[in-house]
């Protein structure tokens, strides 16, 4: 169990297994292979931008599950002539798996794959019932239901 001491965090009330990730998360040791971008358009709209230099489009997979949004990619093992004439190769083409946590409503819209760049686009659509809503106020006292009275 962790306790928390700080005022922001005792004002969450049962947040206990958020605050839980949060340390996981920050203990965690994240490889930096390969390199990605975060971008926030507006208030409702990301993007993630990942770098994926070598790879084709069928050696992508992306799916999300239980708000967490996973890209892996692993190159298929080819061996033709022109592998062997390599010198050096810088153009990493290791297999890897990113993971992402989404936010509660967050949605993938879209995906492409353009050069060598894979962009998985995102929007935040939040639900009518829990979308703000302004409430009304009569000057008028209300009478109460005949069940109520009794």
């Amino acid at each position: 169990m962790t306790v928390f001491t700080t005022p922001m965090a005792r004002q969450f009330v049962g947040f206990d297994s958020l605050f839980d990730e949060l340390n996981k998360m920050a203990e965690r040791k994240e490889s930096n292979y390969p390199s990605y971008n975060i971008a926030k358009d507006d208030d409702e709209h990301y993007r993630i931008e990942v770098a994926l230099a070598g790879f084709a489009l069928n050696d992508i997979n992306i799916q999300t599950e239980k708000g967490v949004l996973t890209i892996e990619a692993k190159k298929e093992d080819v061996k033709d002539e022109a592998t062997d004439k390599y010198i050096h190769r810088g153009i990493a083409q290791r297999a890897f798996s990113k993971m992402f946590r989404l936010a509660e409503y967050m949605k993938v819209d879209d995906a492409q794959f353009v050069d060598g760049v894979l962009t998985v686009f995102l929007y935040r659509e939040i639900p009518e019932a829990d979308k703000a809503r302004q409430i009304l106020i009569n000057n008028q006292a209300k009478s109460l239901p005949k069940a109520a009275q009794a």
